[in-house]
């Protein structure tokens, strides 16, 4: 693209594939852009839950595995993506996209190390859907110095400007907000990661609604030792690891024998405390607009707990917003990139300059 127009609107899918490992997000975004002013729409959306070997794969392949095994694991998620793709293009009637956005899968995020690693096989979904594919948005800030997290803040500030706050409530928790001009993010604390792990051991992909948690005590001891966790006391910019939650925090829980449903109230209490606090560190009162999405948004329980501990009322958006944020932030991240604009915020990453993260796969007749 030469010429940029100051005005256009952009057709894409936006591809999120979150740490909590249950499926893959597809949202079919209008991204219409008017002299620096944005707008969007999102057209249609699903998510395409993992089968089990999947799940296995990503998961084994998140724990430093063999080369060999993170390949396959590359390409497994590739192909999946594929075949999600064609058949939501199939069962949904949406203008057709210009670009993919594929976040992908994080196997490992290291910015202290210089990189982190998304797979999902960019090259194979270009060429099996016919459409061109934009990935890895996170290793050029980290080239820059940043920590190429979070990634979200750009779209909160140019679709999301008029909340005061925005939190997203994944498999990690992070939050983003304007402070002296600046829109400031960082992630907050492993949230669904913790409680999707427990509600596992009997056999629930997740804790619904919150309910197990509601009806179990609080363990003081885990508690606090959940509280003393060394990531909570660095300053922002500051960036969660998958494999940093499995080593620190998941495995912390393996060594407390205690109920499920009071380890559940455990953790939920403890990132309820924890999002309450930087909301307050945010200036948020309660006046002000909080936008909550990601899949924590749904767990009655966990809201009840922040509202309560912060003194901050919660209204939820609309469930599109609520599931698909992540993916529609991928939108506008590739719609940036494919315009030549910068779609990193420094001032969320620590990067020493502003960047356009992201690599373009082509299908072959292109």
């Amino acid at each position: 693209m030469t010429d940029i127009p100051p005005s256009a609107t952009y057709p894409l899918l936006g591809l999120m594939s979150g740490s909590s490992l249950d499926g893959l997000d597809i949202a079919a975004c209008l991204l219409k852009v008017e002299h620096g002013s944005w707008s969007y729409a999102i057209e249609a959306a699903a998510t395409y839950p993992f089968p089990d070997n999947l799940r296995a794969l990503l998961q084994e392949a998140g724990g430093r595995r063999t080369d060999y095994e993170v390949a396959a694991a590359d390409r497994e998620l590739g192909a999946f993506t594929a075949d999600s793709i064609r058949a939501f293009l199939a069962a949904y009637n949406v203008t057709p996209p210009l670009w993919i956005a594929q976040h992908g899968h994080t196997l490992v995020h290291a910015p202290a190390e210089g990189y982190s690693l998304q797979i999902g096989n960019a090259e194979l979904i270009a060429r099996a859907t016919g459409i061109p594919v934009v990935s890895d948005f996170r290793n050029a800030d980290i080239a820059a110095g940043g920590q190429g997290a979070p990634l979200v803040p750009i779209c909160d500030a140019l679709l999301f400007s008029d909340y005061a706050v925005c939190l997203n409530i994944g498999g990690i928790a992070n939050i983003s907000f304007v402070r002296q001009g600046e829109r400031i993010g960082y992630d907050v604390c492993p949230a669904n990661q913790l409680l999707n792990f427990l509600a596992g051991k009997v056999a629930l992909p997740y804790d619904a609604e919150g309910s197990m948690a509601r009806s179990g005590h609080i363990n003081q001891g885990l508690l606090e030792a959940l509280e003393q966790q060394p990531y909570y006391r660095l300053p922002a910019p500051k960036s969660l690891d998958n494999t940093y939650v499995q080593q620190h925090f998941i495995a912390l829980l393996e060594e407390y024998d205690i109920p499920l449903n009071d380890a559940l109230r455990t953790c939920t209490e403890q990132i309820a405390m924890r999002i309450s606090s930087s909301l307050q560190a945010a200036g948020a009162g309660s006046n002000d607009r909080i936008l909550v999405s990601g899949g924590g948004a749904w767990n009655t329980f966990l809201i009840e707990r922040i509202q309560h501990l912060s003194g901050i009322p919660i209204t939820l958006p609309e469930s599109n917003i609520i599931a698909f944020k992540e993916a529609l932030a991928m939108a506008l991240m590739a719609a940036l990139y494919m315009r030549k604009e910068n779609n990193c915020l420094p001032s969320v990453t620590g990067a020493r300059y502003a960047v356009s993260g992201g690599n373009l796969q082509l299908p072959e007749h292109l």
